[in-house]
């Protein structure tokens, strides 16, 4: 009686087991398609954010705009990183929820093989299996599990990433600033060379009229000369 009742227990474990697995399959499936919308949703906010500083280049108060866009984007960006953390935590209690189902079905086909082995026996061999599988499950949370990042070092980044994005401000704002003063020093020598063509100009102009006023003076002197000279003498 009591290996059947064993026997059907260890069916009834198998039977979980397998409807576990599916429900686990539906749970992967649909945080796969949760972390590629994800996905999804930071590169569109790291393009709008690029787009927002391209913008942002364009305004006089250049720093300020670019301060304003980041912080939106980073507001964002942990709204997609908390997203994410309960993602991380949902695969971790299912993977926790995995290795209990597989260690109860372990325990239950070897309760199935060795039923008709002794007490003493079969209480030697479960604690033996417990203690492996602790050994295997220490193993495996050790090889997939992944340090969380802390808020200091969230903050660190964003802060670093902050940090970057005022020098590309700075480097841009110095670039603008030495265009526009090769412009102007431009302007000016532009004027200089405007100023010094007027100057000839005038000049020349001038010379010009000196030497058309002693023209007609040299004129007016040989006519008068003409005019007084003696007539010739008549044979």
């Amino acid at each position: 009686m009591n290996a059947s009742l064993k026997l059907l227990g260890a069916v009834l474990l198998v039977a979980c087991s397998v409807g576990v697995a599916q429900a686990a399959e539906t749970d992967a499936a649909e945080r796969q398609a949760a972390r590629a919308e994800i996905s999804r949703e930071r590169a569109a906010n790291d393009k709008q954010l690029a787009d927002n500083e391209k913008i942002c280049y364009q305004h006089f108060a250049v720093t300020d705009c670019l301060k304003k866009v980041r912080a939106e984007a980073n507001h964002r960006d942990r709204e997609l990183r908390q997203r994410e953390l309960v993602i991380n935590a949902d695969e971790r209690a299912e993977r926790t929820a995995k290795q209990r189902s597989a260690r109860q079905k372990k325990q239950a086909e070897f309760d199935t093989k060795h039923r008709n082995d002794g007490a003493d026996s079969g209480a030697l061999n479960k604690e033996d299996l417990e203690q492996r599988q602790r050994e295997h499950e220490a193993q495996a949370a050790g090889r997939s599990k992944k340090p969380a990042r802390s808020p200091q070092e969230i903050e660190a980044e964003q802060q670093r990433r902050q940090h970057d994005a005022a020098q590309r401000a700075a480097q841009h704002e110095q670039k603008l600033g030495s265009k526009q003063r090769t412009q102007q020093r431009r302007a000016a020598e532009e004027g200089d060379n405007v100023e010094k063509a007027r100057e000839d100009y005038d000049a020349k102009q001038q010379d010009a009229a000196k030497r058309q006023a002693e023209h007609a003076r040299r004129m007016q002197e040989q006519g008068k000369s003409r005019k007084a000279a003696p007539l010739p003498v008549p044979e």
